[in-house]
């Protein structure tokens, strides 16, 4: 059986927040990342876990991980860009067979898009959450319509992104350029990276009306 870890990224800065710490904004009575952290324990599946923290909030993770539950869960302190983040993590972890890595601003994320991405790696050394594109997209220049996107083979990219742990972290060893999410690192290294469903509730806090749209879902399934 494969053995898992899980990297829960919250070393942001949420520059569209207008100085919220969104990670550590309570939803629930619960931090954002908080929600995270205890759907990927929920699940069962990680051996072990670590929570990648800025400056100004790893003294309080560290606070919030001392409890018994959180035994598992390291807390460490990210890099100054997102990719630098998850190398400092996947330079802690034991190697094991597989690491699941996700946004902590994603606090929606639920143990049955967790279980899919595990199912993922019985194909693929690389995997990712994706949903199609619903909208019309547009190509703009200087405020002007070039063209109009064919958007049938355009997806939005979420996380839980979950990758073959050896290759991952030897990828970023070897890639330096800037980048959004792992998945494009294990596409320029020319690697190829396979998708499972992912979900609309999963979304990504990145503006302030995220905080109350988070709310919402979360509150919604604790009323189920």
């Amino acid at each position: 059986m494969s053995v898992f870890s899980a990297i829960i990224l919250g070393a942001g800065t949420g520059n569209r927040m207008h100085g919220i710490d969104k990670i550590m904004t309570n939803i629930c009575g619960l931090p954002v990342i908080l929600h995270s952290v205890d759907a990927f324990l929920r699940s069962g599946i990680f051996e072990t876990m670590t929570v990648v923290a800025n400056a100004y909030n790893i003294s309080r993770l560290e606070h919030l991980m001392s409890a018994p539950k959180y035994r598992t869960v390291q807390v460490i302190l990210g890099g100054i860009r997102r990719q630098d983040s998850v190398k400092n993590a996947l330079a802690t972890i034991n190697p094991v067979d597989y690491v699941m890595i996700h946004d902590g601003a994603r606090p929606c994320v639920s143990t049955d898009l967790i279980s899919r991405a595990v199912k993922a790696t019985q194909t693929s050394d690389a995997a990712i959450p994706v949903l199609p594109v619903a909208d019309t997209m547009k190509m703009v220049r200087e405020f002007k319509v070039v063209s109009t996107v064919d958007r049938c083979n355009l997806f939005l990219a979420q996380t839980p992104q979950v990758f073959k742990f050896s290759n991952i972290a030897k990828i970023h060893k070897m890639v330096t350029d800037g980048v959004t999410d792992d998945s494009s690192l294990v596409e320029m290294s020319g690697g190829d990276v396979s998708t499972f469903a992912g979900e609309p509730e999963n979304i990504k806090i990145t503006n302030p009306i995220d905080i109350e749209i988070a709310e919402t879902i979360l509150q919604r399934r604790k009323n189920l």
